[in-house]
């Protein structure tokens, strides 16, 4: 893919594994100068070197970060605006979710502290990070934020327990929300709703969630971290600027 025209700052949260690595390199591939976030020091060190093996070291940022501590937030903008003086490119990708083994209902088991934890990180996070981003890109008259929401909070849920449903649902309405707040400064917001991809925290492709899921799946495969960097490759182009407010379904036909 060739480089955009113009370089722009782009930060990812919860970029060092996954999904949000998927993403970090697709941006990297665009020509754009990327910082990402984890909550796992080493493995945002693990991450950082495996991205500046194949980028200049110039163009990556990787920090520790906790998207749901404001004060942690607030640090993470500090360091971008010192380096490259803006974020101009949001992936709010961060998130956690729930396993258990019980067959017992999920209201009877999640904790005050469960709720709070899954809510703070995957849609409080958000917000902390948009807010600060859309600081930058007012002043600029130009952005993109991206949300990474779930097929969980699009239908009903699977796998995931009510507060990871509540949590990734209350992030595509807040992205319509935003989109509308932020249109006169030539800001777009849009929700990417992955469905089953095969990452850490799905677990491997053999074990008995993801077999039952794949028989879900018209396309008759689980996803992978590229099918959802591309939709947020896509979305943060120059071309994407009439597309706002909008949730891209990318779960192979599961629900759309």
């Amino acid at each position: 893919m060739n480089a955009p025209k113009t370089r722009r700052v782009a930060l990812v949260t919860g970029g060092s594994g996954g999904i949000g690595f998927a993403i970090a390199q697709r941006l990297l591939s665009q020509g754009h100068r990327v910082a990402f976030c984890g909550h796992d020091p080493a493995r945002v060190d693990q991450a950082l070197a495996q991205l500046r093996d194949a980028d200049d070291p110039e163009y990556v940022l990787g920090l520790r970060s906790d998207v749901k501590d404001p004060s942690d937030v607030e640090a993470l903008f500090r360091r971008i605006r010192e380096r490259w003086g803006g974020v101009e490119i949001l992936v709010n990708n961060a998130g956690v979710s729930s396993r258990r083994e019980e067959a017992a209902p999920w209201i009877d088991s999640i904790s005050i502290e469960e709720w709070q934890h899954i809510l703070a990180t995957n849609l409080t996070g958000a917000f902390l990070c948009a807010r600060l981003a859309a600081q930058d890109m007012m002043k600029r008259r130009w952005g993109r934020i991206v949300n990474i929401s779930s097929i969980a909070g699009r239908t009903v849920p699977q796998i995931a327990g009510p507060h990871y449903a509540a949590s990734k649902a209350g992030l595509i309405g807040f992205t319509r929300a935003l989109a509308k707040d932020l249109a006169p400064f030539g800001i777009t917001v849009n929700c990417v709703a992955p469905g089953r991809i095969l990452t850490s925290m799905t677990g491997p492709a053999e074990s008995e969630n993801n077999t039952i899921g794949l028989q879900r799946i018209p396309v008759s495969r689980l996803g992978n971290p590229d099918d959802i960097a591309a939709a947020v490759g896509y979305l943060v182009l120059e071309d994407a600027s009439f597309v706002t407010a909008a949730t891209l379904d990318v779960n192979g036909g599961e629900f759309g």
